[in-house]
């Protein structure tokens, strides 16, 4: 079946957040993004379409433009932020803002996000987050244009001081996100150093998947209930994981998962 004939299903109508990968392709090259290693390239303007008319005409719903590469990157972004937006739809992204056009964004985004680790310029670099000056000056003239509560900050904590991210931002009163550094091993595998994690302790469910309030749809068009399974290869299919759930086991493209596990560590 090809994604311009996907059915219409139930969830398309409820889920409030639905995220699609529009390109694997990036200027920065972030220690712990598993695109790096992934086949560059840009989603097909067809996929994109068929993926976006599958969702329904749910108004409420939100769709973002986002995943393992810098979604500006693609050479048709403005196109599928228009398309979203015809759909009666809200379109949302994360941005490097290193490619941004602040006044095309401020029109178009309801709110925006933008993906700031450290503002180090020796540790921005040092991690793969380059151009740290243009970032932090087109981040600023984002809020300028478009007001401290419509940009979101997302940060990584890989161990890092955010403390100077989080008062920087405090004193411009802009709403910062911060998440850990994923355990799993589809994303270990890029990192420099291993972590110390000897095994997991694992529950046997997952909210994505009870309840669910979001879907990604990966470059290949491949459905799936979060945005923290990149080895596709060992996903079946999201009836596949809740099958294994209800039976109190952890699938395989979830092992590790902070949603669901907890790490044990290496004695010190």
């Amino acid at each position: 079946m090809t994604l311009e004939a996907l059915p219409l299903r139930p969830w398309r109508e409820r889920v409030p957040f639905v995220q699609i990968e529009v390109t694997t392709i990036c200027n920065f090259r972030c220690f712990y993004c598993a695109g790096r290693d992934m086949p560059q390239t840009h989603m097909p303007w067809e996929r994109f379409i068929g993926i976006l008319d599958s969702l329904g005409r749910e108004p409420k719903q939100q769709v973002s433009l986002q995943g393992e590469g810098e979604p500006t990157a693609h050479p048709r972004f403005w196109d599928m932020v228009d398309a979203i937006t015809a759909r009666g739809k809200e379109p949302y992204t994360i941005t490097n803002a290193s490619l941004i056009d602040v006044d095309r964004a401020a029109a178009s985004f309801k709110t925006l996000g933008v993906s700031i680790d450290t503002l180090d310029k020796a540790e921005a670099d040092r991690i793969g987050r380059y151009k740290l000056e243009r970032v932090v000056e087109r981040f600023e003239a984002l809020v300028a244009a478009m007001g401290p509560r419509r940009v979101l900050v997302h940060t990584v904590d890989y161990g890092q001081d955010v403390a100077p991210v989080r008062a920087y931002l405090q004193g411009l009163g802009v709403p910062h996100y911060v998440q850990p550094l994923q355990w799993k091993a589809d994303y270990q595998k890029h990192y420099a150093e291993a972590m110390p994690i000897v095994g997991w302790q694992h529950r046997g469910r997952c909210d994505y998947i009870e309840r669910p309030r979001m879907r990604y749809f990966n470059m290949d068009g491949t459905e799936m209930p979060c945005c923290f399974i990149k080895d596709a290869s060992r996903f079946e299919s999201i009836d596949a994981l809740e099958r294994d759930f209800s039976q109190q086991k952890v699938p395989a493209s979830c092992i590790g998962c902070h949603q669901i596990a907890r790490p044990v560590r290496q004695a010190p």
